[in-house]
């Protein structure tokens, strides 16, 4: 948010400023750099500068140009521009002013509607296949068990449904795992799963794409550093790094893993949901609420 006098920002854009004094224009392409080193959801975020005292049009569409998103009251130049004062023997510069001029006689959008962010990919962690195929949330939740976490996950059930929400967001998109993922999951079937969950992990087998966990080529340098150690395990890094790899949403229930990675400097785009167990083999023991 910038409320400096629109023709001072002119004038500053122009160097009528002191030695050393940066301009809008600067500022503008230092947080364009920046947004390019830190992309959110695999897109650098979008720079908006907001005038609240109005910007002059041939400033506003220097930044437009550049690819900031303008926001303000518009007003008109107090003086125009002489572009060929800052012509120089250099190509680049040269080259940077007739592109300026052109954008000075185009009649250029000042605040273009966002492009939406859309990723069709989704990566499962092992904790999303658990949740997805779990009787629990397949209408199995009126249980108490002798585990009470599993008692306080199936309350949790009945209050705030997990497998609508996964099946919503699994809708029109393409699921993929790592086969560290899917062997880890089918070892958990194979020991903990019911019948009724091992039938609803067939179906999702049908549904899945299981890549090695090299695919995607090699890790970038901050998840390739990312530390084995408390909450991040060697088994979340592998598959949170190979969604990051392909681009692709992880969806996953480990929050830990996820918070104990920003606390390392390293973020992933990720859906979160909540924590489901597998408990068909559970319910033979358990007092049926009804």
């Amino acid at each position: 948010m910038i409320a400096r006098n629109p023709k001072s920002l002119s004038a500053l854009s122009l160097g009528k400023a002191s030695y050393g004094a940066r301009s809008i224009l600067d500022q503008a392409k230092d947080y364009l750099e920046c947004a390019q080193l830190y992309p959110c959801m695999y897109k650098p975020p979008k720079i908006v500068f907001e005038f609240v005292s109005g910007i002059e049009k041939n400033l506003a569409f220097k930044l437009k140009g550049l690819g900031v998103v303008v926001k303000g009251d518009i007003v008109p130049s107090s003086q125009k521009e002489n572009l060929h004062e800052y012509e120089s023997s250099d190509e680049d510069s040269l080259r940077e002013t007739r592109q300026l001029e052109g954008l000075l006689l185009q009649d250029l959008p000042l605040s273009p509607n966002a492009e939406e962010t859309r990723i069709d990919i989704l990566n499962l962690d092992v904790t999303a296949m658990m949740a997805y195929v779990s009787n629990m949330t397949n209408g199995h939740c009126n249980f108490i068990f002798k585990q009470e976490v599993l008692t306080q996950q199936s309350a949790w059930e009945s209050e705030r449904p997990v497998k609508p929400i996964l099946e919503k967001l699994f809708e029109g998109k393409t699921l993929v795992c790592c086969r560290t993922a899917w062997d880890d999951f089918e070892k958990i079937m194979n020991t903990l799963g019911g019948s009724m969950e091992k039938q609803r992990a067939m179906e999702l087998r049908e549904k899945l794409t299981i890549y090695d966990d090299d695919f995607g080529g090699v890790d970038d340098y901050p998840r390739k550093m990312l530390k084995v150690r408390g909450n991040v395990r060697m088994r979340s890094k592998i598959v949170f790094n190979f969604g990051h790899r392909i681009k692709a949403i992880t969806v996953s229930a480990n929050e830990g893993f996820v918070r104990a990675a920003m606390q390392q400097g390293v973020n992933y785009a990720v859906f979160i949901h909540e924590s489901r167990a597998l408990t068909e083999g559970k319910e033979a023991s358990a007092s049926k609420i009804l």
